[in-house]
């Protein structure tokens, strides 16, 4: 029905409405009039403002940097000059002083409406309480030391060092220009590691067992058969210091693939994802145990978790670097409550109509809004304190139904973060309806699942309040607009969620006895088999047990279960290791972009409306 049709796809309707006749109309045009359209709740707790009016004033001892003054009026929350300022493409600014620009009442009807003469200035920034434009902070590489060392010992450090870079320096110099005739393709790194006298390495085997000589009779064959290939071999004379020649002819766009040979590593490169992407969707997670190495090294950073929701985990557990260069509240929401009551006692008010002037601006910013003034107009946001500087940041996001291509973690994409945008390679993790565990561990996607909710966690600059986030590649396929890859919304930035990577070994059933069965096929040998006895095991069918000790020196292993196990089961042990974004987010900046992106992002070039008359 039609009732069913409009409530699919406008949900937050009340009302459908009948225009057939001239009393219907009416009845429409009185509802239009008495509804209020909805405010933007994430836009209207913080200043914003349209511009009217931009001006530029050039250093004078920088022309391409100076202040920027922009003339609007106040919209969303009041404005205090200790803020920092946003401008879309081109990140954050200091404010200098807000100045009071209203404008003067008419004088008589048709008068031209101007500016008083003299602006009253509301506000300037203290530099005690100015926000700062430090959004990292700066890790120290000694932190952890013990004791300091001494004066004595730093200058006795400094010598050594100063004497091994002269005696580096020299050996290159030395050996930099030895040219080394090698069979063509070895570079002149492995060149380098030849040596010029080949004798020394004879009597240095002189002393090796008989045994190996006796060894070495039955390869005479073997040797000379080498022999006559390598003189077929093509050699080529490379120089250690890095310039190659074969036969006095340059070789360096010899590694460059034509066009045919691009596309066909592109064509298998995306048939490899997606038959990765189908496998994850089949058996999640699962990974073959390697032969040809311990496990105990393969999965040496990983552990096992009785319980993925109960088992402790110290957040503070080996961090990366980049967690010492993050800010972390102590309680987050109170945190945001204070900020928030904060812009409620700023000079400058709501409805005011004020001149903004900034400090340190480029003058690519005023160049973007002349520009840009006939196509779109020229918006500026305020910060709250401490949205400037970086942290974990995490945010929900749903895929979108219209975009088919597998998403993986890491993949290189566009957020726009409410009224910021960055490029950025989120992870994704799972999210709980219910709320965060008793650990705070979450389980880490390698794909981004359609038809479900995902959390995406990068290193971002904090943000107050929750936000709409979307998702776009960073070029369209089609060249049309941007795809839109997912949306979602924002949420508090934690660094201490954990992002479990979890990884299944599986074994199969070799001999079944009542509640016992000897396992085979999750591990190759019997020093891995005692090293994982401690984590638990389970099987496809609910089965729950462990391992009791390992049998013979192939793997097998003797388990107990809390049942009997059916021979067509599956075991399983799970691992688990925490994975950490990387810090590689940059803010996207417009201007930088190439033609066919702009037209992509920035659409078609409108013409400016005309005014009306009145």
């Amino acid at each position: 029905s039609l009732q069913s049709f409009m409530t699919h796809f406008f949900p937050d309707a009340d009302k459908v409405y009948a225009a057939d006749s001239s009393t219907d109309l009416q009845s429409v045009l009185r509802m239009v009039t008495t509804q209020a359209p909805r405010g933007i709740r994430w836009r209207d707790t913080r200043p914003y403002m349209l511009a009217e009016r931009v001006e530029f004033d050039a250093s004078a001892a920088d022309p391409q940097v100076g202040r920027l003054a922009i003339t609007g009026y106040i919209r969303g929350a009041n404005l205090s000059a200790n803020r920092l300022i946003h401008i879309p493409s081109f990140g954050d600014f200091q404010i200098e002083h807000i100045l009071a620009v209203p404008v003067a009442m008419e004088a008589a009807a048709g008068a031209a409406i101007e500016e008083d003469d003299e602006p009253v200035e509301l506000d300037r920034a203290d530099p005690a309480l100015q926000d700062s434009l430090v959004a990292a902070n700066e890790p120290d590489q000694l932190n952890n030391e013990q004791t300091w060392p001494e004066d004595a010992e730093m200058d006795a450090w400094k010598t050594q060092m100063a004497q091994m870079e002269q005696q580096e320096e020299e050996a290159e110099r030395a050996n930099g220009d030895r040219v080394v005739r090698v069979p063509k393709g070895m570079s002149a790194y492995q060149a380098a590691w030849i040596p010029e006298d080949d004798d020394e390495d004879e009597d240095s085997d002189s002393d090796s067992d008989m045994s190996d000589d006796e060894d070495m009779d039955g390869e005479y064959s073997d040797a000379e058969s080498m022999a006559s290939d390598n003189a077929e071999q093509e050699y080529e004379d490379v120089n250690t210091a890095g310039a190659t020649s074969v036969n006095g002819a340059d070789d360096q766009d010899e590694d460059l693939l034509s066009a045919e040979e691009e596309a066909a590593h592109l064509k298998a490169y995306l048939k490899e994802r997606e038959r990765r992407n189908r496998d994850d969707a089949q058996f999640p997670d699962e990974v073959d145990t390697p032969m040809d190495r311990q496990a105990r090294e393969r999965f040496a950073r990983f552990r096992g978790l009785q319980s993925f929701r109960t088992s402790p985990w110290d957040p503070y557990e080996n961090l990366p670097l980049d967690f010492a260069r993050i800010f972390q509240f102590e309680n987050f929401k109170r945190t945001q409550q204070r900020v928030l009551r904060a812009t409620q006692t700023a000079p400058a008010r709501v409805g005011m109509r004020v001149r903004i002037v900034l400090q340190n601006v480029p003058r690519d910013v005023m160049a973007h809004a002349e520009n840009a003034g006939s196509q779109r107009p020229f918006v500026m946001f305020a910060l709250h304190q401490y949205e400037h500087q970086m942290s974990v940041v995490h945010f929900t996001v749903t895929r979108s139904a219209d975009y088919e291509e597998p998403v993986r973690s890491k993949d290189p994409l566009v957020v726009h973060f409410g009224f910021r945008r960055y490029t950025v390679r989120p992870l994704f993790s799972q999210h709980l309806h219910g709320g965060a565990t008793v650990n705070n561990v979450h389980k880490f996607e390698r794909f981004l699942k359609p038809g479900e909710v995902s959390v995406g966690t990068i290193f971002a600059p904090i943000q107050f309040g929750t936000v709409p986030v979307s998702l776009y590649l960073p070029t369209s396929h089609d060249g049309a607009l941007p795809t839109l890859v997912g949306t979602g919304s924002s949420m508090h930035a934690n660094p201490s969620r954990i992002l479990a990577k979890r990884v299944i070994l599986t074994g199969a059933p070799f001999k079944i006895h009542t509640r016992g069965a000897v396992i085979r096929y999750m591990f190759f040998n019997s020093d891995d088999v005692n090293w994982f006895k401690p984590v638990q095991i389970y099987t496809k069918y609910g089965r729950v047990g462990h391992i009791r000790e390992s049998l013979g020196t192939h793997g097998y292993m003797k388990c107990f279960f809390d049942g009997p196990i059916k021979q067509m089961d599956t075991v399983c042990m799970n691992l688990y290791k925490r994975v950490f974004p990387k810090w590689n987010t940059e803010l996207w900046s417009e201007h930088n972009q190439t033609d066919e992106q702009k037209r992509q992002w920035i659409g078609p070039v409108v013409e400016p409306s005309v005014a009306m008359e009145i």
